[in-house]
């Protein structure tokens, strides 16, 4: 199963005198049961991409079609798992408890009180501590672990997170990585919005670029981190890939598309001419 778009364009207040254009003339697809990073400098489309993909918006031309699945493409986007940028704009219970439970008490799953304690554990908020906080008195590290809880609850088979670890100390950036990890391990498909690259490297099967409201790349990971011109791009990828673009740029045969700092520091350390 995939989510195809194709020509897809979108413009904000369309009509209006402070129209916007998002994205313009996007044809992509998003395959089941893979891993995507999805970046690009801030306004780039990103966002409204994933709000696309959840069905939050329609586009303003062009059309997105589920192919080779059972569902409904409305049926099957209000199953999407979806994490906001801003995660205090999907609050609305009164505690915590009660905000986590909301989906699977919809959703008629058994052992609630289990699956809230187990995601809130899990994402860096222990049960009992967090259980009758209100979700608009936590930091905003809290309110962004606690919608990535109250959607991992559910257990939906797509996910898409914006911003998933923005906010967060290291710890808790620690722990929503090990969730995404997890997600990737159980053949979950994942589409993650950020410009924290490094973090989510190894996990990632392609890489999705926008700049501007248009497509630069989507390639596999492999592929598109080794081509050698990658524009702008490239001052958003991890420190230690640009040193490792810049040494081949001085004559070194080395490769560049090594997601962990600590091995291409021994690929520098032990290369020889």
């Amino acid at each position: 199963m995939r989510i195809v778009f194709r020509d897809v364009s979108f413009c904000y207040n369309a009509g209006l005198t402070e129209e916007r254009n998002a994205l313009r003339g996007i044809s992509l697809a998003f395959e089941q049961e893979r891993c995507y990073l999805i970046t690009g400098p801030c306004g780039s489309g990103k966002t409204t991409i994933a709000l696309l993909l959840k069905g939050l918006v329609k586009p303003t031309a062009g059309s997105i079609n589920i192919e080779n699945a059972e569902k409904s493409r409305l049926s099957f986007q209000r199953e999407i798992g979806f994490t906001f940028q801003f995660p205090e704009e999907q609050f609305f219970k009164d505690t915590v408890e009660e905000e986590v439970s909301f989906g699977p008490v919809l959703r008629c799953l058994d052992n609630i009180e289990e699956r809230v304690r187990d995601v809130l554990n899990h994402t860096g908020l222990p049960y009992n501590t967090f259980r009758y906080n209100s979700p608009f008195g936590l930091s905003s590290g809290e309110q962004r672990k606690l919608a990535i809880a109250s959607v991992a609850v559910c257990e939906p088979s797509w996910y898409i997170f914006d911003e998933p670890t923005a906010g967060l100390d290291f710890e808790g950036r620690e722990k929503i990585s090990a969730l995404i990890h997890r997600l990737v391990s159980e053949k979950k498909t994942v589409i993650i919005i950020t410009q924290e690259l490094e973090r989510f490297l190894a996990v990632c099967d392609e890489i999705v670029v926008f700049r501007k409201g248009e497509l630069v790349f989507k390639e596999k990971k492999d592929i598109l981190l080794e081509k050698e011109d990658l524009d702008e791009v490239e001052c958003i990828l991890p420190y230690h890939m640009r040193v490792l673009r810049e040494l081949r740029r001085k004559g070194w045969s080395i490769p560049v598309s090594i997601g962990n700092s600590v091995e291409a520091a021994k690929v520098i350390t032990n290369y020889k001419a």
